[in-house]
C-alpha cells in the first residue's frame, strides 16, 4: 500500500464523515492528542519541525533499536519544561509499568557508557538524550496522527484514527545489561517478568509438553521479528499450541501476552487485550535454548495475527530484546484501510 494516496483518502474520509453523528470516541485518545499538541505548540519552530512529519511521511513506518541518530526531536535538545511535556505525553501512553521499564531502559544508557568506556575507549554513542520523539499528523481527539518513542532498546509506535487508538505496534524494549551486576542498582533486571513468567510456563509443562514446546536446543541470536522482517519468518506450526494445555498453563500463556498489553495506559491495554482475546484458543508457545537463568533462550507466543517474542542470547545471556508485532495492525496500516474500503463500498 502506498501512503501517499491513503493520506490523502484519510482527509477525503474525515470530511466525508463530518456531517454523520460522530460515533463514541475514547477520552483517552484526547488525553493524547492534547498533550501531543502541548508539547509541539511549546517547542521553538526549529525543534517543532524536527519533531513532527506528515502522516504520510515514510519516517512513520520506519523503525530500529540500535545505538543510533533517529529521526524525530533529540531529549538532548529539550530543556526541563519541554522533557516534562514529552513525560506529561509519555503517560497518555503507557501505564506507570511501562513508563518505568521504558525509562530505567534509557538510564541503562548511563552505566554501558561507564562500562565501555573503561580503558579509554569511545563510549560517546550511549548517550540518553539521543532519544527522539516524533508526531506524524495533526493530533485531534477524532483525526487520524501518531506519536513514536525511538533510541537504543526503545521502539514504541502509536496510531491513532477516528478517536481510538488502532494500533500500537510495533512495540520493542530491550535491556543491556539485562541484570547488572555493579553499581547501586545491582540484581536489577528491568525485564525481569519477561523472563521468569516465560520460564515459570516451560518449567509448568510435563514432559511431553515440553518436547513439542521446545524447538531447539540453541535459542536463535535475536528475535526474529526484527525491522526488515515479516511474518513469514515465523512457522505458525512450531511449539505446544494452548489447546494442548491444562487451564492454568492457557491462563499462565495469556498472562505473557497480558504482560505485554500492560504497559499500555490501562484504557489501551484493555481494549487490546479485549481485540486479541478471540486468538487464545489458537495461541502456541515456542521455546528454544536453555531452560536455566543464566543460560541463552528464547520464547513466543504466537497468534493469527501477532506474535511476542523474548531473547536473551548476546553479551552472555544478559542482553534482552523483546517484541510485540501484530501482521494486519503494525503502524495502523490495516485498520486504516478497512475504514477507507468501507467509506468507498458505501458511497457506491
Amino acid at each position: 500500500m502506498r501512503l501517499r494516496p491513503l493520506a490523502s483518502l484519510l482527509v477525503a474520509l474525515l470530511a466525508a464523515c463530518a456531517s454523520a453523528p460522530p460515533p463514541a470516541l475514547d477520552p483517552a485518545v484526547a488525553d493524547v492528542a492534547t498533550a501531543a499538541r502541548s508539547f509541539l505548540s511549546n517547542l521553538p519552530p526549529e525543534l517543532r519541525s524536527k519533531a513532527t512529519r506528515p502522516l504520510e511521511h515514510a519516517d512513520r513506518t520506519t523503525w530500529a533499536f540500535v545505538p543510533g541518530r533517529y529521526p524525530g526531536v533529540e531529549f538532548g535538545d529539550l530543556d526541563a519544561a519541554a522533557m516534562q511535556r514529552v513525560d506529561a505525553l509519555l503517560r497518555t501512553l503507557l501505564s506507570p509499568r511501562g513508563l518505568g521499564k521504558t525509562m530505567a531502559i534509557v538510564q541503562l544508557e548511563n552505566l554501558l557508557r561507564t562500562m565501555e568506556s573503561r580503558g579509554g575507549g569511545d563510549a560517546s554513542h550511549r548517550d540518553p538524550a539521543r532519544y527522539t520523539l516524533l508526531v506524524c499528523g495533526e493530533p485531534s481527539a477524532d483525526g487520524a496522527f501518531a506519536v513514536r518513542m525511538q533510541g537504543h532498546h526503545v521502539s514504541m509506535h502509536f496510531t491513532f484514527f477516528g478517536g481510538w487508538l488502532v494500533s500500537s505496534t510495533p512495540h520493542f524494549l530491550g535491556s543491556n545489561p539485562h541484570e547488572q551486576r555493579e553499581g547501586p542498582n545491582l540484581g536489577q533486571r528491568v525485564l525481569a517478568a519477561e523472563e521468569d513468567l516465560g520460564r515459570a510456563l516451560l518449567l509448568a509443562l510435563d514432559a511431553t509438553q515440553r518436547a513439542t514446546a521446545v524447538v531447539s536446543d540453541q535459542a536463535p541470536p535475536d528475535v526474529l521479528l526484527g525491522p526488515k522482517a515479516a511474518f513469514s519468518v515465523l512457522d505458525a506450526t512450531q511449539g505446544l499450541a494452548a489447546s494442548a494445555m491444562s487451564d492454568p498453563q492457557r491462563q499462565q500463556l495469556w498472562q505473557l501476552v497480558e504482560l505485554f498489553a500492560r504497559n499500555l495506559r490501562p484504557e489501551f491495554g484493555d481494549a487490546e487485550l479485549q481485540r486479541l482475546a478471540a486468538q487464545r484458543p489458537e495461541l502456541r508457545f515456542v521455546w528454544a535454548g536453555g531452560s536455566e537463568r543464566g543460560q541463552g533462550h528464547y520464547w513466543r507466543v504466537q497468534g493469527r495475527t501477532f506474535a511476542i517474542e523474548y531473547d536473551n542470547t548476546q553479551n552472555d545471556a544478559n542482553h534482552v530484546h523483546v517484541v510485540w508485532r501484530d501482521r494486519e495492525r503494525d503502524f495502523g496500516q490495516d485498520p486504516l484501510r478497512a475504514h477507507l474500503e468501507q467509506h468507498h463500498r458505501a458511497a457506491r
